[in-house]
């Protein structure tokens, strides 16, 4: 007689093939098995961030060892498909590994030299569908090194030349805007140094990057580093994204002490003051714009300068070939509110747009872009003087 049903086998294999789940206090429910997905990591010239992309939330626990230097981060009950071992050899990190281990999962640090490090977990965002576990290994500076970088800011500083700071946009763990084989943390580099590289062949203007590769720079750092070079200029660029593929043009974006005009520049506002938390900095370190700086702002007329500056910039974005412009807007942007000096926030265009998309991928265009920036930040200079 034939059975009906599964076979006790069938049972078997099935009842397999599905993750055991452990009921917690309120009713969530937490895989027994923890996978890590993915190992990563970005040299920045401070610090590396390793992350650790997850499937679930996880328990993990760090150390810090000497002779050899190196840090151990143990993620408890984890597994993962393969070992693997990946060289960065970045001057701070030699080596990344990543194991298993009687506990779980063992991440081993190599380092190339003395080190800090914070730990901390992420939970899904914008940035991420997965949990994370980030790690920055934080560069500790030899007095020579302290030396060092002084007499280059020193340089700058006393050399006489106008300095603008150009600032690219999220980077590292943070991508920005994401459309078809188009992301603006990529453009918005691409575009800095473009732009750097034109500046500085104009005599008596000197450009400062807040970031020159691919890593994150939290909000806060980035007009505190302007601020360290003496820039007078400060530019950031971006892209844009928007759930209607209609939507395209360049905009430009000076500071507001108030909300946003429109819903479109609100949600941009929202989206940008957003990338702390999205590429990484837990909400207990997300540091506040100064109260003097805004003092400053209310009593002078940096926001007044700074809306000139917008205008001449966007008047010569206006001019590259094939572009649109959505005009000039005003709103309370993190990255602007603690520089003292003109300052703008440049959305070059949007990735979901298939015209914006065609221009953002052209080297030709993206040097057309630059090169108007440049422009726009000359005119201004010239009128200011």
């Amino acid at each position: 007689m034939q059975e009906s049903g599964l076979s006790r086998r069938s049972l078997l294999t099935f009842l397999a093939s599905v993750p055991l789940w452990v009921a917690l206090p309120g009713g969530r429910l937490l895989a027994a098995t923890l996978r890590v997905r993915q190992l990563r990591h970005w040299s920045a010239p401070d610090h590396t961030r390793v992350v650790l992309d997850l499937d679930a939330e996880a328990h993990f626990d760090t150390r810090l060892l000497h002779e050899p230097e190196r840090l151990l981060v143990e993620i408890r009950g984890g597994e993962i498909a393969r070992p693997q071992r990946i060289p960065v050899q970045d001057g701070l990190v030699r080596t990344l590994s990543i194991e298993p281990s009687p506990g779980g999962v063992l991440v081993q640090v190599v380092l190339e030299r003395e080190a800090g490090y914070a730990a901390f977990p992420l939970p899904p965002n914008a940035g991420s569908r997965s949990h994370r576990i980030v790690l920055d290994v934080l560069k500790r500076l030899t007095e020579t090194e302290k030396r060092a970088q002084e007499r280059e800011v020193e340089q700058v500083r006393q050399s006489g030349d106008v300095v603008i700071a150009v600032d690219a946009g999220h980077g590292g763990n943070d991508p920005g805007c994401v459309g078809r084989d188009l992301v603006e943390k990529e453009v918005a580099l691409d575009v800095a140094r473009r732009l750097a590289a034109i500046l500085d062949s104009h005599p008596g203007r000197r450009s400062v990057l807040t970031r020159g590769r691919d890593y994150f720079v939290p909000l806060a750092q980035r007009p505190q580093f302007a601020r360290r070079f003496g820039a007078q200029v400060f530019v950031s660029i971006h892209a844009n994204s928007a759930a209607s593929s209609s939507a395209r043009g360049s905009e430009v974006y000076f500071l507001s002490l108030q909300a946003a005009a429109d819903k479109a520049a609100r949600d941009l506002v929202d989206r940008e003051n957003a990338a702390d938390l999205v590429g990484g900095v837990p909400p207990e370190r997300i540091q506040e714009p100064l109260v003097e700086i805004l003092m400053n702002l209310k009593q002078n007329d940096t926001i007044r300068r700074s809306e000139r500056l917008g205008e001449l910039v966007l008047r010569r974005l206006e001019q590259v070939p094939g572009g649109e412009s959505r005009g000039l807007k005003q709103g309370p942007l993190a990255v602007l509110k603690s520089f003292a000096s003109p300052s703008v926030l440049v959305e070059l265009g949007f990735v979901t747009n298939a015209r914006d998309a065609r221009l953002m991928r052209s080297p030709a265009a993206l040097q057309r872009y630059a090169a108007q920036l440049a422009v726009g930040i000359e005119d201004y200079l010239a009128e200011a003087r």
